[in-house]
């Protein structure tokens, strides 16, 4: 199986190989039923795509599926603009252009607690130090900088300036007070903990922890959606049912997931394997419930009645 490795960078879709290394050809894009599936290189989202990745659930020969890689918000704006046509992707860009998109139900990345990957770490030990301070954030993620806008904003009461910086927090705190990454780079900072030039040792706010404390529910980050107007694709190469597949075959492998991944993190499997268990990738009811409720937060005039889900 051959990816697309786009990590933010332009995507090249004239590059691109199936599965079965079909070719895309130019000009047929709405006629056929090859479909392209967005994933970002995260530990979190491995569970879902392990099936997939690893040849254990069988893809028809006559529904060829291209796996493009990228970070999520490259993937966002890749689905959006039609270069893709499923992907997982940031639940607040998904209700940005919920008319555009269809929600796929019983997928997503949740957490009904500490999550230890949307981190914030800051110079400060209270958080109400930061009023009015300048906060770097990461341009990877546009749940968990409105994740951080509303709990800056509505449990704490505070201004925060947010300055989107590069994903590397000793820089970060350089110039800025507090520093929010997210993925792999807030897992393995937030383990190793380490002191850093001209900071010490920074505090972290884990904020998914942040949203249960105050709110008692489930966040959650990312959801999986489709274009509207690829939904007969869609349908017919059977990627959802796939990924359902996938899912059940990632989260009997877990301990596997963590061998697989430790070495390219620099972390043990066991850390690794315990990280997975804190999230959830089922689009549950509580999840549903804390998303409508940071929806009413973040942008009181979205309707639920809103959101399309896809029926298969």
């Amino acid at each position: 199986m051959e990816t697309t490795n786009v990590l933010g960078a332009t995507l090249d879709m004239g590059t691109t190989t199936s599965m079965h290394s079909a070719p895309r050809e130019s000009g047929t894009r709405t006629h056929t039923p090859f479909v392209s599936l967005g994933i970002f290189p995260y530990l979190n989202i491995q569970p879902v795509y392990y099936g997939l990745l690893h040849k254990q659930v069988q893809v028809e020969e006559d529904s060829p599926i291209n796996m493009v890689m990228g970070v999520p918000t490259r993937l966002n704006e890749a689905l959006l603009h039609g270069e893709i046509d499923l992907s997982c992707v940031s639940s607040h860009a998904y209700i940005n252009h919920c008319h555009e998109l269809l929600l796929i139900p019983r997928l997503s990345i949740s957490a009904p607690g500490a999550v230890k990957s949307v981190l914030l770490f800051s110079r400060y030990a209270d958080w109400y130090d930061l009023d009015g301070k300048k906060v770097a954030v990461t341009g990877h993620s546009a749940s968990a900088v409105e994740l951080l806008r509303v709990l800056s904003k509505y449990r704490y009461h505070i201004d925060l300036h947010f300055v989107t910086m590069p994903p590397n927090v000793e820089a970060m705190l350089t110039t800025c007070a507090a520093a929010l990454v997210i993925g792999d780079i807030a897992l393995t900072e937030g383990i190793h903990h380490r002191e850093m030039t001209g900071v010490g040792i920074p505090t972290i706010f884990d904020l998914g922890q942040e949203w249960a404390e105050w709110t008692g529910l489930p966040f959650v980050f990312g959801v999986w959606a489709a274009r509207a107007d690829r939904i007969d694709a869609i349908r017919s190469s059977g990627i959802v049912e796939q990924l359902y597949r996938s899912k059940v075959e990632g989260l009997a492998h877990l301990n596997d997931i963590g061998v697989e991944q430790a070495p390219r993190l620099g972390l043990t499997p066991a850390v690794c394997s315990d990280y997975l268990l804190q999230i959830t990738f089922d689009l549950s009811i509580p999840d549903l419930e804390g998303w409508r409720l940071f929806l009413k937060l973040s942008l009181p005039n979205f309707r639920w009645s809103d959101t399309q889900w896809l029926e298969m």
